[in-house]
């Protein structure tokens, strides 16, 4: 589970944006994936975002990357 600083950290970013929910930033973070970028890694170099982070956070709701499909299932 994220410390309340790292997960505000990765929060940061812009809060207008990054939705504080997690379920609400999978969605997100699934849309970014599917129509702007194509890996993960081009997502958070580009929006200046931990990967790492968002892994765990979205690994606390039960969703992991799949690199193939360029998704968390």
């Amino acid at each position: 589970m994220l410390s309340d600083v790292a997960f505000c950290r990765l929060l940061c970013y812009t809060v207008s944006m990054i939705p504080n929910d997690p379920a609400m930033l999978l969605s997100y973070i699934n849309m970014k994936l599917r129509d702007q970028y194509d890996s993960l890694d081009e997502l958070c170099d580009d929006l200046d975002l931990d990967r790492g982070e968002i892994e765990s956070l979205l690994a606390s709701i039960g969703a992991f990357y799949d690199a193939d499909h360029n998704c968390f299932r």
